[in-house]
């Protein structure tokens, strides 16, 4: 299982609202299964870091930045006319301090500057593997493919992890991902 938490910015200033699910490593369903297969073929030959578009969406101009850090830990964000749709971390729960890099990061630049020094808490999840996305308002018809995006791409991401578990904190994820 991937535990799953997407916090959505409110429009009017009060605290985010969060949402919290569980989702299967390896998808039952077979849209789950074609979008990971996807992503699988897109990801093989990537680099360890990148922004491109997403070929295999027709309907949508969707880019995706990625960057996957050693050991287990990756930063993705979606992109579209512009507009930043989804900014997220992975984290394996492979080193313990791959993950923690990876959240304070994503504390930094993304949870505090949003939501202010006392939003910590709304990363601070013990389940590993997680995916912890931050989901913009702009462009809110986009919101269920944004999410299904990120949960294929944790699910691939996290099956490739396990593969090559346990991993040398030192070895590098570029050309694996």
């Amino acid at each position: 299982m991937i535990q799953v938490r997407i916090i959505f910015p409110s429009e009017d200033g009060s605290p985010p609202t969060t949402q919290d699910s569980n989702i299967d490593l390896t998808p039952a369903l077979p849209q789950g299964v074609t979008v990971c297969n996807l992503f699988a073929g897109f990801l093989a030959g990537a680099p360890g870091q990148f922004r491109e578009r997403l070929p295999f969406l027709n309907k949508h101009e969707i880019e995706l930045e990625w960057t996957a850090a050693p050991a287990g830990a990756a930063f993705a964000a979606f992109y579209n006319a512009g507009d930043t749709l989804a900014m997220a971390v992975l984290l394996s729960g492979a080193d313990q301090t791959a993950d923690e890099q990876m959240l304070m990061s994503l504390r930094s630049s993304i949870l505090d500057p949003m939501f202010g020094a006392g939003s910590t808490s709304l990363a601070d999840l013990p389940q590993r593997p997680l995916l912890v996305m931050v989901q913009f308002r702009e462009q809110p018809e986009l919101t269920p493919t944004i999410q299904l995006l990120a949960a294929a791409l944790a699910s691939v991401y996290f099956r490739a992890i396990r593969q090559i578990q346990p991993l040398p904190s030192s070895q590098p994820l570029s050309g694996i991902i």
